[in-house]
């Protein structure tokens, strides 16, 4: 008999289990560390429907639940009709980590729903947002932007100094869901040329158009150069966000500095905009103007209790054409910085209060009557108004245990 054999059999059993049992620590410590699944409560706190509602969940939140997983490996399913929902990781500061994890769903007036996080190695990824830098001499240096409704841009210097515009923000009028930004400009193409997926036809070059922002201070508005900076920090799929920065201000205010941080989600009409103004003296003797431009036909609403303003008008451009008409509207976000909505230098502007490096939070935007479902300067109103209640009264989000 073989004096070895129990010791090779016990060396045999050995590199048998021995892979099996690696596995099983390795199972083990994911489950445990891990879990397969998490829901997430969201209520609608308000008795009007959302739609296209973007709802941000904390990183922090997320990394509770998943530890060791990088929050681009995770997927959101609807537990009601069991699709997956597109979804996008933002990092706001660029630090390297992840600030939110956002996803985009439906509400009913007060409905709850439930969503669960898996973890995944595939995501549906088509955007619907996009912004860009347009150099010249194409875009002589415009910051232009786009959702699946609407799109804008801002001057920039070399068109300032061509042209003479200023610090407007512009809006594109759209007739389809599908990125235009290249389209528009083309080399040789006039973007004023509706050729069926629409054009430039908001005349915003030398006013403030329908957001554009100045200093108060003296009864008069004042403006800086066209933007000297610019970064993309997110772009899509559901939401983009990119700073500009302003300097070169007229009057007493020439080492002024505003950084201007923009984000617009799919499927909204309304951009989110925080402003910080810095300066070497730290002394603020102004207040912020937000403005959207008025014609001789505007119809417009205002509603200082709510801290809101609108318009609808007949768009110009070209002229002699009928291109239908645009809404166009302000909400500020919290009212504690509201100081008063005037009527001056052919705008609604709405004036806010400045404190040194703080942000100061607003929304503007607009919507074209030849496309989407507002039609009428009544649907706009309705519209405007529902969006400051979704402003004032966020989803309200909570883990199921």
């Amino acid at each position: 008999m073989d004096a070895n054999r129990p010791q090779k059999l016990l060396n045999n059993l050995i590199l048998v289990l021995l892979p099996i049992l690696l596995f099983s620590c390795k199972t083990s410590t994911n489950t445990t560390d891990n879990k397969s699944t998490v829901v997430i409560k969201v209520v609608n706190p308000i008795s009007i429907s959302r739609d296209n509602e973007t709802i941000a969940i904390s990183s922090k939140l997320v990394k509770e639940q998943f530890p060791n997983l990088k929050i681009e490996n995770l997927e959101i399913t609807d537990n009601t009709n069991h699709q997956i929902q597109l979804s996008q990781a933002i990092d706001y500061d660029e630090d390297g980590i992840t600030d939110e994890f956002l996803f985009q769903t439906n509400f009913s007036p007060k409905e709850i729903k439930y969503f669960s996080i898996n973890p995944t190695a595939d995501k549906p990824a088509a955007s619907s947002v996009f912004s860009k830098f347009i150099s010249k001499p194409e875009g002589l240096g415009d910051f232009s932007w786009e959702n699946d409704y609407i799109g804008y841009r801002m001057y920039g210097q070399a068109r300032a100094d061509a042209q003479g515009t200023g610090t407007a923000i512009d809006v594109w009028s759209k007739k389809t869901s599908r990125r235009l930004t290249d389209e528009w400009y083309t080399t040789g193409q006039s973007y004023h040329v509706d050729k069926g997926y629409g054009a430039d036809h908001y005349a915003s070059g030398k006013n403030q158009g329908c957001g554009g922002s100045g200093i108060y201070y003296d009864g008069k508005v004042y403006y800086s150069k066209s933007y000297s900076a610019w970064k993309i920090i997110a772009n899509g799929p559901i939401r983009l966000v990119f700073e500009l920065e302003f300097t070169g201000w007229q009057g007493e205010n020439s080492s002024l500095k505003e950084t201007k941080r923009i984000t617009l989600d799919a499927g909204q009409y309304f951009n989110q905009i925080e402003s910080t103004y810095t300066s070497p003296t730290n002394e603020f003797k102004f207040s912020h103007a937000v403005g959207i431009a008025q014609r001789q036909d505007s119809q417009s609403f205002i509603d200082n209790k709510a801290g809101l303003f609108e318009s609808w008008e007949k768009l110009i451009i070209p002229a002699g054409r009928d291109n239908g008409s645009l809404g166009t509207g302000f909400i500020i976000d919290t009212d504690t910085n509201l100081i008063a909505i005037k009527n001056m230098q052919d705008h609604l502007f709405g004036v806010m209060k400045v404190k040194s490096n703080n942000k100061i939070s607003y929304s503007t935007g607009a919507a074209w009557s030849e496309f989407g479902a507002i039609k009428t300067p009544e649907l706009w109103k309705s519209y405007v108004q529902n969006k400051a209640l979704c402003i004032a009264n966020k989803c309200i989000i909570s883990i199921e245990k």
